[in-house]
């Protein structure tokens, strides 16, 4: 990570799965949030799992939030 430093990281249980979300801070203080899934992510989740999926999200958003102060916008990208 040339000028990217992770600020926050927070891993959280999807069924099988756990999903893994950094915040990277960058110049001018802009941060990007990553979300990774291990095993990778099935193509379909059941309702139980978006759920779960939802939840945790929230939660390490929320965490991220905090830990900006604040200072936090959020686009979701597909």
């Amino acid at each position: 990570m040339k000028d990217r430093t992770a600020v926050f990281v927070r891993s959280f249980p999807v069924g099988k799965h756990i999903v893994t979300m950094t915040l990277t801070k960058r110049r001018f203080l802009a941060g990007r949030i990553t979300c990774r899934w291990s095993p990778p992510k099935p193509r379909r989740l059941t309702k139980e799992e978006k759920r779960e999926y939802r939840s945790g999200r929230a939660a390490a958003v929320a965490d991220a939030y905090g830990s900006m102060r604040g200072r936090f916008g959020l686009i979701i990208e597909r």
